[in-house]
């Protein structure tokens, strides 16, 4: 009898995890029918699945544990308050400051002017097209989302409305190659084609492709239009040669701050301008060197983080690439659980004008350190270590931006917040160590510099949180550890003080995981959305 019920168990087990993994491969190829279906909330582990059925036939119910409610709120609603900031330039050539790539603008902030949701009378709403998400949301001049979808294989730049996600147009990007799991990296790994795009002044997307080519691709202005392509650029050419199966990927592409070029870099460390009427390209190559995040362009020039160093890089006369300075950080010995690469796992964000920082991680042991620079000649004016030793790490970008005055006016303190990553993940399950730590960076009148942490929050996350200052709110997303189906919440963390302000459960079960997606703030207000492995979700205030 024993025996017949550990056989029935272990069957029972492999049935289970052939259901789960089916449905992840069976979300690959999702029809066009499954289009606009909201996020299924019951996608859930093996281990889920018995816990929930032992705990229904037992009759417990864990859900009423406060680890587990729909809403959870630690501070009044009114703790808050808007932040005093320096305005961050307009780039001439991108779509508003409102959110015009995975980093909301062209300094890499990943700061909005407008105010998240305050969790009042939390609505949550999903959509799926099978396994797959959002690697950046932009939001055009009639505040629609324009984003770029991807399974893996397959990408789609998509037309949404902002309140239901219903899709209102899409057109299909080129597809990784037939051969593309032999090339080593996992969809969750890919950083390149079409995750990263921005949107320009004319409301286009501007792509780049798997086929190491930039396409600009129209928006449409009304509801029935359609995408148009309008123009591609072909740098086939002008990537980092590599042996079959592997290949090098333009990932990145901004425009320089006059419009006349688009700065390009590519994951094997290939860095070029196109222009955009010829088409010329210009390039140079980072020897030895590699490029994992995206990069910040200014009046200045661009400023690109390898793993290796930071460059600020501008254009001669006559147009050639030209290195205004280079400097090197502590890489540290080797990649850390939870990055993708060894190096520094942030972006390059700027604050403040010409005369301001920018800020970087390093990825040194036993701590890694913020790293404050001039932007006039890369000089480090500051270094911080952060997060608990042995345990520090971070691999999405950090959000900063120099405070203000009555009249808007910068007073030479900047803030910095970043999120600790460390952990062993294995996909779809994240391990990160806790840590968000906010650090101020104070220059004085006498031209140094110096810099203080603030304060750390324990919280947990791998996603690219993102800082309001329209209201003074950090939102961050992750799981609950207490529940016995994995709950996913959205956080929001005071700004001044580092304590949590509320906790908005999203969704339940593996479809409303995050892993390492960015979070969206709508420019109106009120909205925040999160990319997941199965869609797109929109956390709203409702009605008081």
């Amino acid at each position: 009898m024993v025996r017949k019920l550990i056989l029935y168990t272990i069957a029972l087990a492999v049935a289970v995890c052939g259901w789960y993994i089916g449905s992840l491969l069976l979300s690959f190829g999702a029809s066009e029918e499954s289009l606009g279906t909201p996020i299924p909330q019951r996608l859930l582990y093996p281990g889920e699945f018995f816990r929930e059925q032992w705990n229904a036939i037992f009759g417990r119910d864990d859900r009423r544990s406060r680890e587990c409610e729909e809403f959870i709120r630690l501070l009044p609603a009114d703790v808050t308050l808007p932040i005093p900031h320096v305005v961050i330039p307009q780039h001439p050539f991108m779509a508003s400051n409102r959110g015009n790539n995975m980093h909301c603008d062209s300094y890499i902030s990943d700061t909005y002017e407008a105010a998240g949701p305050l969790g009042v009378n939390p609505e949550v709403v999903s959509r799926t097209q099978g396994f797959g998400g959002y690697g950046t949301v932009t939001f055009d001049r009639s505040s629609r989302l324009v984003a770029v979808h991807s399974n893996g294989r397959r990408f789609q730049l998509e037309l949404m409305d902002p309140v239901t996600l219903e899709e209102m147009a899409s057109f299909d990007l080129p597809p990784r190659p037939w051969y593309w799991l032999l090339q080593g990296i996992m969809p969750w790994e890919y950083i390149g084609a079409g995750m990263y795009f921005y949107l320009d002044e004319r409301d286009r997307a501007v792509v780049p492709t798997t086929e190491n080519t930039i396409q600009v691709i129209r928006t449409p202005d009304r509801a029935d239009g359609a995408f148009e392509l309008v123009r591609e650029y072909d740098l086939s050419e002008y990537v980092v040669p590599k042996s079959w199966p592997r290949r090098d990927s333009v990932a990145w592409v901004l425009p320089n701050w006059s419009g006349d070029d688009y700065w390009f870099a590519t994951t094997a460390g290939m860095i070029g301008t196109v222009a955009v009427d010829s088409g010329e390209v210009r390039t140079l190559r980072l020897e030895g060197e590699i490029i994992e995040n995206s990069f910040a362009v200014a009046e200045d020039g661009a400023y690109i983080l390898s793993d290796r160093a930071l460059y600020r890089l501008s254009q001669d006369a006559s147009d050639g690439i030209v290195v205004d300075w280079r400097t090197e950080y502590a890489r540290g010995p080797r990649k850390k659980p939870g990055h993708i690469t060894r190096g520094s796992g942030t972006s390059v964000s700027l604050m403040g004008d010409p005369d301001g920082l920018v800020a970087i991680t390093d990825n040194a042991e036993p701590r890694i350190h913020l790293i404050l620079l001039k932007r006039s000649d890369g000089t480090a004016v500051c270094s911080i270590p952060l997060f608990d030793e042995r345990q520090s790490g971070t691999d999405v970008s950090v959000a900063c931006f120099e405070h203000a005055d009555a009249s808007g006016e910068g007073i030479g303190v900047y803030s910095v917040i970043a999120e600790n990553n460390w952990g062993r993940n294995t996909f779809p399950r994240s391990r990160p160590s806790p840590g968000l730590t906010r650090v101020d960076v104070t220059r004085h009148d006498n031209g140094t510099y110096s810099c203080e942490e603030v304060w750390t929050s324990r919280e947990k996350g791998i996603c690219v949180f993102k800082l309001s200052l329209g209201s003074g709110l950090v939102y961050t997303y992750w799981r609950r550890e207490g529940c016995p189906v994995t709950h996913w919440y959205l956080t929001a963390i005071d700004f001044a003080t580092g304590e949590t302000v509320t906790k908005t459960l999203v969704g339940s079960g593996l479809g409303f995981n995050n892993w390492a997606g960015a979070l969206f703030l709508h420019p109106d207000g009120g909205i925040c959305y999160s990319t997941t492995i199965f869609g797109l979700v929109a956390i709203r205030d409702g009605a008081p």
